[in-house]
């Protein structure tokens, strides 16, 4: 049986998914999605996506702070800094991203709390690493244990 954890960042990976120009989006930032927190894309130049549990806190809703615990995940985005539109590439996919979480309630399941934006920031790549990236945050309050089968 899946842990809540699991469930959650499998439901934000599938979002991550369709991420494709055929479905109009600006990138296909969605055809290499990765739920491992060290990725083995991370050492490739190619641009991935990985989804990636940070942290859980105390639920944020008073009504489930004995059911739930408040679950941070990261969507980390990386494209290869030699593209001379790397930059614009990035933003366009952060832009992605937070379209693809928009509406997407139907994917999680009841008793999840929908993710919601918290914050994105650039990430710094170590000089000469021939990438850039951005780390998106968002948070949903998920219940503490699966449910009996």
């Amino acid at each position: 049986m899946a842990s809540p954890r699991a469930i959650y960042l499998d439901a934000v990976a599938d979002c991550m998914r369709q991420i494709l120009q055929a479905g109009g989006y600006n990138t296909n930032a969605g055809q290499t999605v990765t739920l491992e927190p060290t990725p083995k894309l991370a050492e490739s130049d190619e641009p991935f996506i990985a989804v990636v549990w940070s942290r859980q806190v105390r639920a944020t809703e008073p009504a489930v702070v004995r059911t739930h615990r408040a679950t941070t995940v990261d969507i980390v985005a990386r494209v290869p800094a030699q593209l001379t539109d790397a930059r614009e590439r990035l933003d366009l996919i952060v832009q992605d991203i937070e379209s693809a979480l928009a509406r997407q309630e139907v994917r999680f399941p009841v008793g999840y709390q929908f993710p919601v934006y918290q914050s994105a920031e650039p990430l710094l790549a170590p000089a000469g690493a021939g990438w850039i990236g951005v780390q998106v945050t968002v948070a949903g309050n998920i219940p503490i244990h699966s449910p009996a089968l």
